[in-house]
């Protein structure tokens, strides 16, 4: 960590050694960094395959904010469906 690199409120990756990136940066980057993001494609690969996703809301109602990465500033709230079938229920909603 380097203070003098730190512009504003937050530190940023660079002042921080890269310690706010999800697999880190540098010398001690993760290894399997890689295979998880392999992993994760095929993950939602899968779900695509088998299910459809119908957004709740309007896309002005997600928004968006920065940092190291970008995240939703209220969720990307969904319904999922099985294909070739009637909506599910989640679970803790309904009766």
């Amino acid at each position: 960590y380097n203070a003098e690199n730190v512009r504003g409120l937050y530190p940023n990756e660079i002042a921080s050694d890269f310690s706010f990136l999800p697999f880190g940066g540098g010398q001690r980057k993760c290894v399997g960094d890689q295979f998880a993001v392999m992993e994760a494609t095929v993950v939602m690969a899968m779900l695509l395959q088998k299910f459809e996703f119908t957004f709740t809301g309007n896309a002005e109602d997600v928004g968006m904010r920065t940092g190291a990465t970008i995240h939703t500033m209220n969720g990307l709230n969904m319904i999922p469906r099985e294909k070739g079938s009637r909506t599910l229920t989640l679970r803790g909603e309904g009766g």
